[in-house]
């Protein structure tokens, strides 16, 4: 049994929350539209910064090793602004770009959470050529690794528009999620992440809008996860 960091974000998951509700609602929604067999590999991404990708990535990881009861591994490939190893408590040390740069074998890099079925693989050490490393071709073996020893694969991509960081992992995925923020990310940007990923071959899973307000009732105190879905193709309206 692994202790949880006080300031891990397992510590505030709890199940009757506001948040793990709509994150058991996400995953019946995508179970029920996709089918879980098919769909293993999921990206998590956003237009621009600070949309809330890395939370949203994490707590969809908690719930699906919660729930789906299968191996579960969350990996970050943001390697510009990691943030996996600081919503569980973790060092970022021993991951990602050290396996890309073939400094540490993959196996050796998998880190315990508190929730049995999940793992987390963090960026790694720090490196000064992102996308080149991210181009490598050590980058297929990577995943193909990854997908042998998990059932289900989580990852936290940099954001569309600045970077094509989440483009190039596009052939590894089966299908991406997109984070926008409620009353700060424009349409116009939102049309231009979606025209991205689609000219790269990402299957457009749906968008999440986070920081949605009034949508509870006024008597609780919450900020949650809202989503909506595109079965055939994805439209901003």
């Amino acid at each position: 049994m692994h202790r949880t960091p006080s300031h891990s974000i397992v510590s505030f998951f709890r199940d009757e929350s506001p948040e793990a509700n709509e994150f058991r609602r996400l995953y019946s929604k995508l179970k029920n539209l996709y089918g879980a067999e098919e769909m293993k590999n999921f990206l998590i991404t956003s237009a621009k910064m600070n949309e809330g990708k890395s939370t949203t990535a994490a707590l969809l990881a908690c719930t699906i090793a919660r729930y789906r009861n299968t191996k579960t591994i969350l990996v970050d490939c943001d390697l510009r602004r990691p943030r996996v190893h600081q919503l569980f408590g973790i060092p970022k040390e021993e991951g990602v770009a050290d396996v890309l740069m073939g400094t540490r074998k993959l196996d050796t890099c998998f880190k315990p959470t508190p929730i049995e079925n999940l793992r987390l693989l963090t960026s790694g050490g720090v490196i000064s050529n992102p996308t080149e490393l991210m181009n490598s071709p050590r980058l297929k073996d990577l995943f193909s690794e990854i997908k042998f020893y998990f059932d289900t694969v989580i990852v936290d991509s940099p954001p569309v528009i600045p970077v094509t960081d989440a483009l190039i992992l596009s052939s590894e995925m089966d299908g991406a999620l997109m984070v926008i923020k409620a009353g700060e990310t424009h349409k116009e940007v939102v049309r231009r992440a979606v025209d991205l990923m689609r000219n790269a071959g990402l299957n457009i899973l749906g968008v999440i809008v986070n920081n949605q307000k009034s949508v509870l009732p006024y008597y609780y105190d919450h900020n949650y996860y809202g989503y909506k879905y595109y079965t055939n193709e994805a439209k901003v309206k």
